[in-house]
């Protein structure tokens, strides 16, 4: 995953984080909050496709031992033998990548996240996802002493290395479908 830096700073009564920016005047709250993640689908889907390959496997199996028990299609007991153990490897090999496919997708998930929260009079933005809760709480203090002093505002700009695949602002991680992850 790439990493992505994100510049944090308050000055002239605007907090600016990455390209984005909120004037003090119209933020009703900041706080730090764990995220969640929805790993339910993930897994769902993997169980589904699991529960397909092994169908689909069986359906060949029984269509090969048919086809030798009934003459058709001319296959001996050989022949046979080698069908059934291309079937088996293929849906060996499809619930494997669908495997890989699940862990790929919950990887990001292993680690615990924080969210730095931004409400407005509109709506709440979850804008900075990170697995550094220390920084996330500084954050939240540092925005928050900027609220209560808005005339003598000025926070060094922050730079923050952000090493998840997340976003910042109105949208967080999506993989799939489905979101995998909600910030409450």
């Amino acid at each position: 995953m790439a990493g992505k830096s994100i510049t944090v700073s308050v000055s002239r009564r605007i907090l600016h984080i990455g390209d984005a920016a909120y004037p003090l005047a119209n933020i009703a709250r900041v706080q730090a909050e764990p995220v969640k993640f929805i790993r339910g689908p993930a897994i769902r889907r993997f169980i589904i496709q699991t529960v397909i390959w092994i169908a689909l496997g069986a359906a060949a199996t029984f269509a090969i031992k048919y086809a030798v028990n009934h003459d058709t299609g001319g296959l001996t007991h050989d022949s046979q033998q080698q069908y059934l153990a291309i079937v088996r490897i293929a849906a060996g090999a499809l619930i494997g990548l669908s495997l890989l496919r699940l862990l790929s997708r919950l990887m990001p998930t292993w680690r615990r996240q924080y969210a730095l929260i931004i409400e407005t009079a509109g709506m709440a933005n979850a804008v900075i996802i990170n697995p550094n809760r220390a920084l996330i709480t500084e954050l939240v203090g540092k925005i928050t002493h900027a609220l209560e002093n808005p005339d003598q505002a000025y926070v060094p700009p922050t730079v923050i290395n952000n090493f998840t695949n997340n976003n910042y602002g109105h949208q967080n991680a999506q993989f799939g479908a489905r979101s995998t992850m909600s910030v409450s």
